[in-house]
C-alpha cells in the first residue's frame, strides 16, 4: 500500500492536500456543520471523504506539477481564505437570526432568560434559541446545505488549486449582504416588536387614566402574553419570509462564485 502510495506524483499529493484544505476551512465555518456541538471528528472526516471522493473531478485542468517550495505555503493561505470566504458567507442567515431574537428578546423583556445555545457555545436568551431552531430545521428541510456544499464545488471550478488570483469584487458582495444582516433581523422581528410597543403605548395610556394600577407588574405579564401569541401566530409568515431569505443566499451565493 504504501509502495502504491509513492508512486503517486508530488504534484497530485500536493494538489490533493490544498484540495482538502479548502474543504476542512469550509466545514469549520459553515453553519450547523461547523458548531461546537458537532465532534472533530465529523469535522475532519467529512471533508477528507469529500475530497478522496471528489478529488478526480476537482484537479480536471489543473497543472499536476505543483511546486513543492515556498509557494506552497501561499497556496495553502488562499485555499484557507476561500473556504472561510464561502463558510461565512453561509453562516450569514444564521447571523440575521441571532439579530431577530436578540432584538425580540431585548423589546420583550426575556433577554435576562439566559441558556447555553451549543451551536453557538454561548448563552442566549430562549427567543433567540427558539428562532435559531426554526431557522435550522427549515436550512435542513429546503436543502439549502445541499445547495452551499454544490457552491464549494463549483469554487474549484472558478478559482481553481494553484492559483493566487482573487477578485476583490467577491468581498465587496460579500461585506454588502453583511451590510444588510441588520436589516434581515429587524425585518423578522419586527411584527413582534411592533406588537409590544403598541402594548405598552396602550399600558401608559391606562396608567395615567387609572393611576391605581400597578402598570409596571402588568405590563411585564401582558408583554410576555403578546410576544409569545404574535410568535406563534406569525410563524407561517416567519418561515415563508426566511425561505425568501435562503433563496436569496442562494442567489448570491451563485453570482459571487460568477464574480470571483
Amino acid at each position: 500500500m504504501l509502495q502504491s502510495l509513492y508512486q503517486f506524483p508530488e504534484g497530485q499529493i500536493v494538489a490533493f492536500a490544498l484540495v482538502l484544505l479548502r474543504m476542512i476551512a469550509f466545514v469549520v465555518s459553515m453553519p450547523l456543520f461547523g458548531t461546537q456541538n458537532v465532534p472533530v471528528t465529523v469535522k475532519v472526516l467529512l471533508p477528507l471523504v469529500l475530497s478522496f471522493v471528489l478529488f478526480p473531478s476537482l484537479i480536471i485542468g489543473v497543472d499536476n506539477s505543483l511546486p513543492i517550495n515556498g509557494m506552497i505555503v501561499a497556496y495553502a493561505f488562499r485555499e484557507v481564505f476561500v473556504g472561510l470566504f464561502l463558510g461565512f458567507f453561509c453562516r450569514l442567515f444564521f447571523f440575521a437570526i441571532t439579530v431577530a431574537g436578540e432584538i425580540i428578546g431585548i423589546s420583550s423583556g426575556l433577554a435576562s432568560a439566559q441558556i447555553f445555545n451549543p451551536a453557538l457555545g454561548t448563552q442566549t436568551n430562549v427567543l433567540e434559541q427558539f428562532q435559531t431552531l426554526l431557522a435550522t430545521l427549515l436550512f435542513l428541510g429546503l436543502n439549502a446545505h445541499h445547495v452551499f456544499f454544490e457552491g464549494l464545488i463549483r469554487s474549484f471550478a472558478v478559482l481553481p488549486i494553484g492559483q493566487l488570483t482573487f477578485n476583490v469584487a467577491a468581498a465587496e458582495n460579500l461585506l454588502r449582504l453583511t451590510q444588510q444582516i441588520m436589516i434581515l433581523g429587524l425585518q423578522i422581528a419586527a411584527p413582534i416588536v411592533l406588537s409590544v410597543f403598541l402594548a405598552n403605548v396602550a399600558m401608559g395610556i391606562i396608567g395615567k387614566a387609572v393611576p391605581q394600577m400597578n402598570v409596571l407588574m402588568t405590563s411585564m405579564q401582558i408583554t410576555i402574553l403578546i410576544t409569545f401569541a404574535v410568535m406563534i401566530l406569525t410563524i407561517p409568515l416567519t418561515i415563508a419570509y426566511m425561505g425568501n431569505v435562503l433563496d436569496r443566499m442562494t442567489g448570491e451565493l451563485i453570482a459571487i462564485l460568477k464574480v470571483i
